[in-house]
């Protein structure tokens, strides 16, 4: 009679062990194994792919990408993990997944030469990149997700680079047309009215230049740099203003302190200009 009990002590212990192991599968370490290797050779494509120096390169390197984080999805959707490992794995999967449709919209926009379409796709693209490889480092993972930070670098530097050509010749181009505009507004007199009228001459295309630099596609990863020179830029159209005001109320003394702030808002103005490569925007045009 004592055989059933060892029998079932038997299996007691078997589904304990099957229990702490993950509930079946193979161990998480040779299961990490082989889903790194079915994502190694596709981060590999894209980090091959020739840093673009045109939308059409863009779009090509975009459309590996997609294709390959595609396949990289399908082969890690056939595999099975433990059964503890299930929803992990899933999430990983799916943020890799959502890494396809930003280089899907990548391809697309290079394709049309929009600029904004193509700053925000890249955007989104680094973005996802980022979430899955978190995601994959979190389940232990080196080359799925993980991998893909890397290997997407060449085709964001690119993708940035193109962008920021195409708004330098843009901007260049608006600054030089206002500064032709404000060279041909006949300089100020001694008096404040003629200080007032100058002044709200020069804020008209002062401030239209500002609103048109801010409507340019910013370059993908240069966010900062670009907010920092377009409120240097507000902050000395404001000074601007209050100067215009300041003649208009025959304030002299203050006229003459505002003049000086302006001078450094304006230096201040151009480093940031000057830095970014705008020069006719900066010193050149000043």
């Amino acid at each position: 009679m004592r055989a059933p009990v060892t029998i079932l002590l038997s299996s007691v212990a078997l589904a304990a062990a099957l229990t702490a192991c993950g509930g079946g599968g193979p161990s998480k370490a040779t299961f990490v194994t082989k889903a790194d290797g079915s994502c190694a050779a596709g981060n590999a494509a894209i980090a091959g792919v020739t840093k673009p120096t045109n939308p059409t390169q863009i779009g090509a390197g975009a459309a590996t990408a997609a294709s390959t984080i595609d396949g990289q999805v399908s082969a890690l959707r056939a595999l099975k993990p433990r059964g503890s490992d299930t929803q992990q794995f899933a999430g990983v999967v799916s943020a890799i997944a959502d890494v396809s449709g930003p280089a899907k919209a990548l391809q697309d926009a290079a394709g049309k030469n929009d600029d904004a379409a193509i700053g925000k796709a890249a955007v989104d693209l680094q973005s996802k990149v980022d979430t899955a490889a978190t995601q994959g480092q979190a389940f232990g993972l080196t080359q799925c997700g993980v991998g893909l930070k890397p290997a997407v670098g060449n085709l964001f530097d690119g993708t940035k680079s193109v962008v920021k050509a195409g708004f330098v010749t843009k901007a260049e181009a608006l600054c030089r047309a206002a500064n032709t505009k404000i060279n041909a507004i006949a300089t100020p007199g001694s008096t404040l009215a003629s200080v007032s009228k100058y002044f709200d001459a020069v804020m008209v295309i002062s401030n239209k230049l500002a609103a048109d630099l801010k409507a340019l596609p910013t370059p993908p990863g240069d966010e900062g740099a670009v907010n920092e020179f377009n409120a240097a830029f507000d902050a000395l159209n404001a000074k601007g203003k209050d100067t215009a005001a300041a003649a208009k109320a025959n304030n002299a003394k203050l006229v003459v302190a505002l003049s000086d702030e302006l001078d450094v808002a304006g230096t201040a103005l151009n480093a940031k200009l000057d830095a970014y490569g705008l020069k006719v925007c900066g010193t050149t045009g000043s």
